[in-house]
């Protein structure tokens, strides 16, 4: 029996992540258009690099290794970021198989069943294995993360700092803000509640390849006259270049509060909210707090669980700690995986509450409303899905090149775009690896002859590409103006002599 409903949990875990995979049509925007620019270099262009992307903090980057990551599905695929996203959905799916058979083999079946359910059914889970994006790694690296500190501290196997080390330094290459955070955090709760561990030599052992996956950054920083350490030190200095968006409080005492919201609304992701679930993580953190203040009188967890609940609770304390007194803005991506610390004690927890009868009652009437949600979910994707997606996923704008490559019916043409964030790198790269490759021609870029205008409405200001064609375009005779189905507009136009059209 217990097999075929882990089977099962697996199948909707594996579904709810699946359509934008087999309908090839996901997310595309600038983050992502940025990444296959730079392994487009990698791979096509043959020219190595030794950074990651840009972090907030001005002159810092993360590591270069989930450039050479997203490479292996894009030489495969020959350039096609659908791979990118085949990439994140077995990463996805690795966690939740992670997940469930480390809990099962430390605290049982039981506990190790509703941990992947909730795994399973956490949106943001479910949102990481959709669309290729650095954080998302860090679903995976995390869940090793937590289970290898355990099998540390509370198991006392010391063959796992070779393993907890380097899995916080990859962390650098995936989503650095929240590898600071895991990092300090780790070895405070070392200094506080477990020194010895400090004095183990295979702690120095794991420090010494944890070194290994930064010497990229520190190549780097070498042959560019330490840009890193000095934009690092800077921050002592009172610099925050990056750190700050224009118009952004800095006000400290305002800055906490946000922070705290934030790791609240971090802590909320977790569950399903919707409908009647919206009190879901108020009641889920209050039945944590009260399983944890009277563990003593009710006996909830065995050794080991409480071991891990109070392992988990350290760490996670000190990290929000650290975060809530961080001087700067933090960005809901920083946090990107931290989830994982509540959906291992939450499944833990559910399991206890399934041997009580209120309990067993309560999670049973939970689990009914988590299918039902999950239902209709795979309604919508999958019998009744939305439109392409607008401008957000790549079906529109394959759609929109298409339409112009078409249009123009072989004539040499021109192709600027606009979108509201400046930066064209996803439509550089669908040029390059669609357009180019599909139609043995590469638009130029300069405004003459026949040329079009791709153009992105931004929803916030609707009015915002009329001053691009007031200040950067002027040029040009309008032929016409058209409004795909995807929400993105087209703008052909001749400079010359309307005779040579």
């Amino acid at each position: 029996m217990n097999k075929k409903l882990v089977t099962i949990i697996f199948l909707l875990g594996i579904l709810l992540r699946f359509q934008e995979t087999i309908s090839n049509n996901f997310l595309f925007l600038i983050d992502q258009g940025r990444d296959m620019m730079a392994v487009k270099r990698i791979v096509f262009d043959h020219s190595l690099t030794l950074i990651g992307p840009y972090t907030s903090l001005q002159g810092v980057f993360q590591g270069p290794l989930w450039y050479y990551l997203l490479a292996v599905p894009t030489i495969i695929l020959g350039g096609n970021p659908w791979g990118t996203v085949v990439l994140m959905l077995i990463i996805s799916v690795s966690a939740l198989i992670v997940a469930y058979l480390w809990t099962k083999k430390l605290f049982g079946q039981r506990a190790a069943i509703f941990t992947l359910f909730i795994f399973v059914i956490s949106p943001e889970a479910v949102a990481a294995a959709t669309y290729a994006w650095n954080p998302h790694p860090m679903w995976l690296l995390v869940v090793l993360y937590i289970f290898s500190f355990y099998e540390l501290i509370v198991l006392k196997k010391q063959r796992f700092h070779l393993a907890v080390w380097p899995l916080i330094s990859l962390m650098f290459h995936f989503q650095t803000a929240l590898a600071v955070f895991i990092l300090l955090a780790s070895l405070l709760y070392l200094i506080l509640f477990s020194k010895k561990n400090i004095r183990q030599r295979h702690f120095l052992y794991g420090l010494i390849i944890s070194i290994i996956f930064f010497v990229p950054q520190v190549l780097f920083d070498l042959r560019h006259d330490f840009l890193m350490t000095r934009s690092v030190l800077n921050i002592f200095s009172g610099s925050d270049r990056g750190l700050f968006v224009g118009g952004e409080n800095r006000n400290y005492f305002d800055l906490i509060q946000s922070h705290i919201s934030l790791f609240y609304y971090n802590f909320g992701t977790t569950f399903v909210r919707d409908g009647l679930l919206q009190y879901l993580p108020k009641l889920a953190l209050l039945s944590l707090i009260i399983s944890l203040v009277f563990q003593k009188k009710l006996k909830l967890f065995s050794k080991n669980e409480w071991h891990f609940m109070l392992m988990i609770s350290g760490l996670t304390g000190i990290i929000i700690g650290l975060g809530i007194f961080y001087p700067f803005p933090l960005r809901y991506w920083f946090l990107t995986g931290l989830q994982v610390m509540y959906i291992i004690p939450f499944g833990i927890l559910t399991g206890k509450a399934w041997l009580w009868r209120m309990g067993k009652f309560g999670v049973i009437i939970l689990t009914a409303i988590f299918i039902f949600y999950s239902g209709q979910r795979l309604y919508t994707l999958y019998i009744n899905p939305p439109n392409d997606g607008g401008v957000a996923k790549i079906k529109g704008k394959l759609a929109a090149i298409d339409f112009i490559y078409n249009d123009v019916k072989g004539e040499k043409f021109g192709l600027l775009v606009f979108t509201p964030p400046v930066y064209t790198y996803a439509y550089d790269y669908l040029i390059w690896w669609h357009g180019e490759r599909k139609y043995n021609y590469k638009p130029y870029e300069e405004k003459k002859g026949t040329f079009y205008l791709l153009m992105e409405v931004d929803p916030q200001k609707p009015w915002s590409y009329k001053g691009w064609l007031e200040t950067v375009i002027k040029n040009g005779d309008i032929i016409y103006t058209k409004t795909l189905p995807s929400g993105l507009m087209v703008q052909k136009r001749f400079v010359g002599n309307k005779n040579e059209q």
